[in-house]
């Protein structure tokens, strides 16, 4: 590049930057940089302080929290100090900010991953996994950041870095707790995944920093051949740099908007073939990849009539047809009474609710509704096996004219909103009084907790598989997933035999105690990793095949 041209326009940008822009306080400016490139134990405390609170929030999935962490974090400072170090060739500055940054970078990460490791919360929430893959348009958003970043320094006399870090710093800091939740929970994924969202996005905000510095009249002194040639050196690396990150950002926007698509896709074939008025309709899904490119679906759906299993293949096939792909189909039916409890050959009597009891109705419920409301489970009990009524609380609303209900039910997912109407439905027929009902689930089985290489079951362990063979001797359709989630302190390969052996040791003990189908057995290896491995086993009803 001719430096005559560069000359000119310079002078060009000069000239109407003086007409359109404020006067600027150049040393003013350059002073309250060297100041802010000093390395401090203040700057570090905050520092931590907002690395820790971001990853409090990232694990309790809190927004607020986050933006809490935003508002005091000072990392932004040294990055806008680097990018006018990058324009300007100040060797100071480039060397003391270049090393705030390291020692911030490490720093932050090294909390974080202590604290994820010796936390109980290890799971990855929406906010952990929204900051994993990071892709073009984040790229986009941290160069806007870092231009306003850098004009609010430039246009603002005394003007200190932490405001445009709070417009920032949501780039900056919750990536860097997001990577050492990844390293102190053993989820190598997770960590390279927020620490490229974090480069990508330091590089966006080096070039538009180092940009609007250059506008506003910073200037490296390209008066020897030297420093020209150590100006495009930078600019150069900073561009191929940016080329280099674009790659993988495009695919990623790329497989975002496919997995999309894909979605939508599958969505729109399920419900025309499960939306049908008056008969059936499509509650939720969700799909996977499995190995050799296989696409699997697990779709809920409540029906008035179990679905056949040809119309099931059916729906398989057309879903394979129109995404051009290999699919499996798993579909969970809830049988649900769009004309009530008769149309379901259930035998109540014929009583209609009167709106409001009288006085002495209600007295003569309130001492014998306990050995109805008993008798009255044990029915409902015969429609939601194997789930199981559990408990019961009933509180009496003399002026609603009616009785709150609390329900405990023994079931591994909550009720549909079509179950829960049935239920109520049900107890205020039965009860021949107005119910209104609530309903808290507990699990048939607690996760089930390895010592680290372990893969024998305690004593413990096999008494609280138990309810399994009670469900079973209930409901033999019913369907068992072991869902084994490995230890993080062990080799990949390591890791991976142990969680298959657990799970296998379980449906081993599952079939030959309690006689399950290794059909009605499924198994599954969570892709996160955790300090503690467990196993999670979840029953669902299977209803017959029409």
């Amino acid at each position: 590049m001719d430096i005559r041209f560069l000359k000119k326009m310079g002078i060009m940008i000069n000239r109407w930057l003086s007409d359109k822009l404020p006067a600027i306080n150049h040393k003013e400016i350059i002073k309250d940089i060297y100041d802010d490139v000093g390395i401090t134990a203040g700057y570090f405390t905050i520092l931590a302080v907002a690395g820790l609170v971001a990853l409090c929030g990232l694990m309790i999935n809190s927004t607020p929290v986050i933006i809490g962490a935003m508002l005091i974090s000072p990392l932004m400072g040294p990055i806008l100090s680097f990018g006018f170090a990058f324009i300007t060739g100040d060797s100071f500055v480039w060397k003391n900010s270049i090393r705030k940054i390291i020692i911030s970078v490490l720093l932050t990460v090294l909390i974080s991953a202590m604290a994820s490791y010796i936390s109980p919360l290890n799971e990855v929430t929406r906010e952990i996994a929204t900051r994993t893959t990071p892709n073009i348009f984040d790229l986009l958003i941290a160069f806007l950041s870092g231009t306003a970043g850098a004009a609010a320094i430039c246009t603002k006399k005394n003007y200190l870095t932490i405001v445009p870090g709070v417009a920032i710093a949501t780039a900056v800091i919750p990536p860097l707790s997001v990577a050492g939740f990844g390293i102190g929970t053993g989820n190598i994924p997770v960590a390279t995944g927020a620490f490229f969202l974090f480069f990508t996005n330091f590089v966006a905000i080096v070039l538009s920093t180092g940009l609007v510095f250059y506008l506003y009249g910073f200037r490296p002194s390209l008066t020897a051949d030297d420093d020209i040639k150590k100006l495009k050196r930078r600019l150069f690396f900073l561009f191929f740099v940016l080329l280099l990150i674009s790659i993988p950002l495009i695919y990623t926007l790329s497989k975002g908007v496919s997995e999309i698509k894909l979605r939508k896709d599958i969505e729109k074939t399920l419900k025309q073939q499960f939306n049908q008025e008056k008969r059936s309709r499509l509650v939720a899904f969700h799909f996977s990849e499995l190995e050799g490119g296989m696409l699997e679906i697990n779709a809920n759906v409540n029906t008035v009539n179990y679905i056949n299993e040809i119309y099931l293949n059916q729906t398989e096939q057309k879903i394979s047809n129109k995404l051009k792909r290999r699919v499996k189909l798993n579909v969970e039916q809830v049988k649900v009474m769009p004309k009530g409890l008769i149309a379901q050959g259930i035998k109540t009597k014929s009583v209609a609710v009167p709106p409001r009891p009288s006085e002495e109705i209600f007295q003569e419920t309130r001492g014998s509704i306990n050995p109805l409301i008993r008798r009255v489970s044990a029915k409902a009990e015969e429609i939601i096996s194997p789930s199981r009524i559990m408990d019961f609380a009933v509180v009496f609303q003399d002026k609603a004219a009616l009785i709150s209900l609390q329900l405990k039910i023994k079931r591994d997912y909550p009720l549909s909103r079509e179950e829960l109407t049935w239920l109520e439905k049900f107890f205020s027929t039965s009860l021949n009084i107005p119910v209104h009902l609530s309903v808290e689930t507990v699990p048939f089985v607690p996760n089930l907790f390895f010592d680290s290489e372990s893969v024998s079951l305690t004593e413990a362990m096999k008494k609280n598989l138990e309810p399994i063979k009670d469900a079973f001797e209930r409901n033999d359709r019913i369907s068992i997933y072991l869902e084994t989630v490995a230890e993080a302190g062990v080799p990949y390969k390591e890791r991976i035999r142990l969680a298959n052996e657990r799970a296998s040791v379980i449906a081993g003990f599952l079939i030959t105690e309690y006689r399950i189908p290794p059909s009605q057995i499924r198994k599954n290896i969570a892709a996160k990793a955790v300090r503690i491995p467990s196993v999670k086993i979840l029953i669902h009803a299977t209803p017959e095949k029409g």
